[in-house]
């Protein structure tokens, strides 16, 4: 089924959160395209009615596309359309409205008149939310008008819109996890065929992806570790997982590899036996970073008998004094870090992050990370 891009963009908006302040929205494409794109790929999406946005968000989306819907209509001189009575329906849904007075009927006009003033509360907390991300194995022609969906991946996670909840940063995906997603979709052969082991996985994001690329090359012997401290996070990935064998959850305390016995954390680490090691956006605390930089030691070592094992650690530089300190560490700890450089073009559109909006891919620095006997210093 194809789509009109920009209208794929509008869906892609509602089903990341995007702020209204932030859509832009398709007034070029003809109102009865959009009329019916909206209730079609949106309102009767099952996915979407089964995992859909907050409430909280639906308010905000709808109230911003049926004002410009109103104002397509305006210059389309359209007196014999009219916004589809279920795009309406489902707006007053989303709010716990009084009930009408017993005797009373509610017209369309009434309808109307009522959404001008809803909108969402002042002062509302950010509500956990579900999140649908849309990816493409197979980059197509992106100067096309058209997006033929059944090209397309999707995955339902749940986050959290705030920045830390229950404690952790892990409830949320993060900008980093979308510019190493790009470059993993391009660059397949990172992770297929490999016994891959995340740390810091959060709700799953990049794992997801790894688990689909590794599932797009079989039969292989590839797997995935998503590893976490939070168990309330593990649980919450686990929960939306697709049951996938090859895909194994484990908590995971950086701080055990600083402990004077590490056995049992090296038994673990021989057990999963990684080809690879991947890390987003876990340089956010200058705390964190002698467990990291142990944990890394201890994985690399653990790793893959056959062939060298690497880590690839994406972070975007929020605090140069605190990435130094990463570098300055894994120096001391006889690591080899070398600089991946990824195009801009490897954080696809598809990609949505609207609360860290204005990063852009200069401010994210990737390192491919070894073992390293002579000890490399790394400016």
């Amino acid at each position: 089924m194809k789509i009109h891009r920009d209208l794929f963009d509008l869906l892609q908006d509602y089903v990341s959160l995007t702020p209204a302040r932030l859509i832009k929205f398709p007034s070029h494409v003809p109102f009865p395209e959009i009329n019916s794109g909206l209730v079609h790929h949106i309102l009767l999406n099952p996915v979407f009615q089964t995992y859909p946005p907050s409430k909280q968000y639906q308010r905000s989306f709808w109230k911003f596309t049926i004002s410009h819907l109103e104002i397509l209509l305006l210059h389309e001189n359209g007196d014999d359309q009219e916004i589809d009575s279920r795009i309406l329906d489902h707006y007053l849904s989303i709010f716990p409205s009084p009930a009408p007075v017993p005797g009373t009927s509610l017209g369309l006009a009434t309808l109307r008149d009522q959404l001008c003033d809803r909108g969402l509360p002042l002062g509302e907390t950010p509500s956990k939310s579900f999140v649908t991300h849309f990816w493409e194995p197979c980059l197509s022609n992106e100067n096309s008008d058209m997006v033929e969906l059944d090209n397309y991946q999707s995955f339902t996670l749940e986050e959290s819109r705030t920045m830390i909840e229950s404690g952790t940063t892990g409830l949320r995906t993060w900008f980093t996890s979308n510019v190493l997603a790009g470059h993993l979709i391009r660059n397949p052969s990172i992770v297929q065929g490999k016994r891959v082991l995340e740390l810091g996985s959060g709700v799953g994001f990049l794992g997801t992806i790894i688990a689909s690329l590794q599932q797009l090359k079989k039969p292989t012997s590839s797997s995935i570790w998503l590893t976490d401290v939070n168990q309330e996070v593990l649980t919450q990935c686990q929960h939306l997982s697709s049951g996938n064998q090859d895909v194994h959850f484990q908590l995971l305390d950086w701080d055990e590899a600083l402990k004077p016995d590490v056995k049992v954390l090296e038994e673990l680490l021989q057990h999963i036996n990684p080809d690879v090691i991947i890390c987003a956006d876990v340089i956010f605390d200058p705390a964190v970073v002698p467990s990291l930089v142990a944990l890394l030691v201890l994985a690399l070592k653990s790793g893959s008998r056959n062939s060298q094992t690497c880590a690839l650690i994406s972070q975007t530089v929020r605090n140069t004094k605190t990435f130094q300190g990463f570098l300055d560490c894994a120096q001391d700890h006889r690591l080899l870090l070398q600089d991946v450089e990824i195009p801009s073009s490897s954080n696809p559109r598809y990609f949505v992050d609207p609360v860290e909006a204005g990063l852009t891919d200069a401010d994210v620095r990737t390192l491919d990370i070894t073992l390293d006997e002579s000890n490399s210093v790394l400016n």
